[in-house]
């Protein structure tokens, strides 16, 4: 049986897709154990972040899945606080570092 997201029939319109397991980059959880305090560190985390995804990046494309892995690859890597208030936990960047990262 595969596990799915979205929904289809008579509980709405989506189509129903595979999604990879975010289990598969549970290993990057511990290796940025917390967010870069500046500019420059914000816009290396995204590199190595660009450099995971893109191993399999065509791979992924073609098999269409729901991307919650990399999500969670984006959660692990804290790139989603970016933009966040460093009063809330977030980097406080401005939105040139979020467009960058």
């Amino acid at each position: 049986m595969a596990i799915t997201n979205g929904s289809s029939g008579e509980h709405g319109n989506a189509q129903d897709v595979d999604f990879r397991d975010p289990a598969i980059y549970h290993q990057y959880a511990k290796t940025w154990p917390s967010i870069p305090g500046d500019e420059a560190g914000w816009v290396q985390r995204a590199q190595e972040v660009a450099d995971i995804l893109a191993v399999d990046a065509v791979l992924r494309d073609q098999e269409n899945k729901s991307p919650r892995a990399e999500v969670a690859l984006l959660k692990h890597s804290g790139l989603l606080k970016v933009l966040g208030p460093k009063k809330y936990g977030g980097g406080g960047q401005p939105w040139s570092v979020g467009e960058l990262s």
